[in-house]
């Protein structure tokens, strides 16, 4: 296969065409493997199983875990893609395990996929090496005889957050025998427990250890992280424990070609360029003619439906049986028995090529692949190494192709390598007292044990376990709180603060009534609405009929030459004014708003071309969210007021949209959570204030303290934003500084945005 690669980047390098869209060709040097040799008190089934595998020795990374897990640390790991870190925790838990017949171990991984894919690899090492070990996976598709089975048999027990919140602790009696003998939790990919889904698990966690505590258990954890920022900060904010950081990687790696690419101008007037979905499909057929086993990474569903259709009509031949190259797409909402049919495709080699949304940017085995290509900058460097790191197994050499779409964040980041090649991957942050959901969870804590009067999770415990009895939803005996209420709360607590609604998509072709997908009420409101195309692997469906309250999608075959997108609006309502103060020169307001959105029209767009070729209507009720905002006022009379009426109007609308995208960006480092957890809407003169206003209000029903967090903070915020304007080399502004330029004729944003900032100050 090296072969096969190395052809196609001599070819690659002599296409003069190809090299004048790359803006920059950065060769990673291949890296030699550092091995230690296997421990000596390993059982002879491991070393046998490990034998047939042809393990003979460990990497030094591997090696370092092992020993610090033996001696009772905490650890977490953080390698690139590929290089092992399965085994730094299988292996001294397994061996473990064996040594004592009565020890327990919990696996949690943040998707199902991930849950199945890590059984497999289990059961593998155990059948081999015939250990005694059994394992079981628990999650919301497993059956319920073999939920029994996992309860009272397993040894490994592999799960999620959401069903150790909801299925496990409320039920925790009947995981007895599992928990007082619970020795280890791993907690696979914790980079992605950051911001509110962060916040929840780690008070997870705490009611995690409370539990098995309470059965006399004191689990040592194993974590694992991408590359990111500050892996043992975040891991120690998790599990609230001292943590010791393995970060020297011992792994090979092959050579990498990293290219950066921008697609060619196709009317250079105007400064249109090729489209990043037919650029990523013909160089993805290009890929794959040549042999090499591609995946393509989209920023959508409906993309990574379209670019797998297209590179599958590119090689549709019936008479070679398609050049023998199978291409799938994989996307949420799929059928399990799907999911897992295309993953063992790939790693079998039965499949050539996958195009992916980021559910195959996870640590998923798909096997050996020569090549990523990224439809579009991901959006965040920590994921675009994720993603180009799916291509390239131990010594291969591989290739990662990032292309640029014609948003300017994307070309900033293609035009501007050294941003990418040199910036440090993002932090993840996590606040465990974050007020609503500590609160959520002590709701939980009180369900699942009597709660002492003298525990806490946090300093703000008391005060929260008081506030709750004054509500009658628990109550005080003793020196113990007990749950007062019907029900149980996990069930009501969403930790990805997204609603657990989904609606079922059913075909009803020819009486057919098979159910073909899944799909969450919001998504389904802008992508499965009646009349709309729904694009499945392949296949084209119109929809006949949307039922919300029923949660079921009707859909049927159809062969139109478009596909349909839909338009959203977003209305802001203030429902409650809480208090009112003058701070950084403007009036900050901390309230209750109405986030409504609203899906009204759709587009039909051309297939290829993606030329607009009608509109549709949409008859649908709007989606409402009751959330938490801090609202910046620029009031007349006010500093910031003055400072924003003193600027020329052509700069009035940009000056606001640039603070709104900063604050964005900026909040939070400050509010220690995800920029998707917060929401930003400018509005130059706001119905309601009746001035110009922005809302920063949180992304999750009922709020969860960020609000409140950036209204403490918005002084030093607000210094932030001004000196990222001021440290950023741009002349004029650039998407790391100002955010997307959309106008070519704004020119002095940034100065005028500083200026105001420095105005405020």
């Amino acid at each position: 296969m090296d072969n096969d690669i190395n052809a196609l980047i001599s070819q690659l390098e002599q296409d003069k065409a190809f090299l004048s869209c790359v803006h920059k060709w950065e060769k990673i040097p291949a890296r030699e493997a550092v091995y230690s040799p296997l421990p000596l008190e390993l059982h002879e089934n491991l070393f046998r199983s490990l034998a047939e595998k042809g393990i003979y020795q460990l990497y030094s990374h591997q090696q370092e875990c092992y020993e610090h897990v033996r001696r009772g640390k905490n650890i977490v790991v953080v390698t690139p893609t590929a290089s092992g870190k399965t085994l730094c925790y299988n292996l001294p838990v397994l061996q473990s395990l064996i040594e004592d017949p009565d020890a327990k171990a919990l696996y949690l991984f943040p998707t199902k996929a991930l849950s199945q894919d890590q059984q497999a690899e289990l059961n593998e090492v155990v059948m081999e090496g015939t250990l005694s070990v059994k394992i079981y996976t628990y999650d919301g598709d497993t059956p319920s005889s073999i939920r029994v089975a996992a309860r009272d048999a397993g040894r490994i027990v592999i799960s999620n957050p959401d069903m150790l919140h909801a299925g496990i602790l409320p039920n925790h009696p009947k995981w007895i025998r599992f928990l007082k003998n619970l020795k280890y939790i791993v907690i696979d990919e914790i980079h992605t427990y950051r911001g509110v889904f962060g916040s929840h698990m780690t008070n997870l966690i705490r009611r995690l250890k409370r539990i098995v505590r309470f059965y006399g258990a004191e689990p040592q954890f194993i974590c694992c992280s991408a590359t990111i920022g500050n892996p043992k900060e975040l891991a120690e904010r998790v599990i609230e424990e001292p943590i010791t950081l393995i970060d020297n990687n011992g792994a090979p790696s092959g050579e990498k070609h990293l290219i950066f690419y921008n697609p060619p101008l196709v009317d250079p007037v105007q400064g249109i360029r090729r489209g990043v979905v037919n650029e990523s499909q013909r160089l993805a057929v290009r890929f794959l003619k040549n042999k090499i086993k591609t995946i393509v990474f989209s920023r959508s569903r409906v993309r990574t439906e379209l670019i797998a259709s297209y590179i599958n009509s590119s090689l549709a031949n019936f008479y070679n049986d398609n050049n023998r190259t199978r291409v799938e797409s994989y996307r949420g909402g799929y059928l399990p028995n799907e999911r897992r049919a295309i993953e063992k495709g790939l790693r079998d080699g039965s499949i050539q090529g996958v195009v992916s949304t980021n559910a195959l940017e996870l640590g998923i085995d798909i096997g050996g692949l020569d090549a990523a290509i990224l439809a579009g900058f991901p959006g965040s460097i920590s994921s675009c190494w994720q993603q180009a790191g799916r291509a390239g197994r131990r010594q291969t050499v591989s290739i990662a192709l990032i292309i640029a779409s014609a948003s300017p964040l994307n070309q900033y980041v293609i035009q501007h390598p050294e941003y990418f090649l040199g910036k440090s991957p993002e932090s993840g942050w996590v606040d465990p007292n974050n007020l609503y959901i500590e609160l959520d969870h002590l709701k939980c804590a009180v369900f699942e044990l009597p709660f002492k009067n003298s525990e806490r999770f946090s300093d703000q415990t008391a005060s929260l376990l008081a506030y709750l009895e004054e509500n009658g939803v628990i109550r005080l005996t003793g020196d113990s709180y007990y749950w007062s209420e019907r029900g149980y709360p996990a069930e009501h607590i969403s930790l990805r603060s997204a609603t657990s609604e989904n609606v079922v998509i059913i075909d009803t072709t020819k009486g057919r009534n098979a159910v073909i997908g899944e799909m969450d009420r919001p998504s389904a409101k802008e992508l499965i609405f009646e009349d709309a195309i729904y694009l499945h692997r392949g296949n084209q469906y119109t929809v006949k009929k949307l039922d919300i309250d029923n949660k079921r999608c009707e859909v049927e075959e159809s062969a139109v030459n478009y596909y349909t997108d839909s338009i959203v609006k977003t209305d802001i309502k203030v429902l409650h004014q809480d208090s009112k103060k003058e701070i950084s020169g403007a009036e900050l307001i901390l309230g209750d708003i109405l986030v409504r959105t609203q899906v009204a029209k759709y587009k039909k767009l051309k297939f290829h071309t993606h030329e607009n070729i009608g509109y549709g209507e949409i008859f649908l009720p709007p989606e409402e969210m009751h959330t938490r905002a801090a609202v910046l006022v620029f009031r007349p009379g006010t500093k910031a007021g003055r400072a924003f009426e003193a600027l020329e109007e052509t700069q009035k609308t940009p000056v606001i949209a640039r603070m709104g995208f900063l604050i964005k960006n900026v909040a939070p480092v400050f509010l220690l959570c995800d920029p998707s957890d917060i929401g930003v809407s400018e509005k130059l003169k706001d119905p309601h204030f009746q001035a110009p206003a922005l809302y920063i209000y949180d992304n999750h029903p009922g709020g969860t303290g960020l609000s409140e967090g950036f209204a403490e903070n918005v002084a030093t915020i607000i210094n932030a934003l001004e000196e990222r304007i001021r440290l950023c080399p741009c002349r004029c502004g650039c998407p790391s500084c100002i955010g997307p330029v959309v106008d070519i004729s704004e020119t002095d944003s940034k100065k005028s945005l500083r200026d105001f900032l420095k105005d405020v100050l």
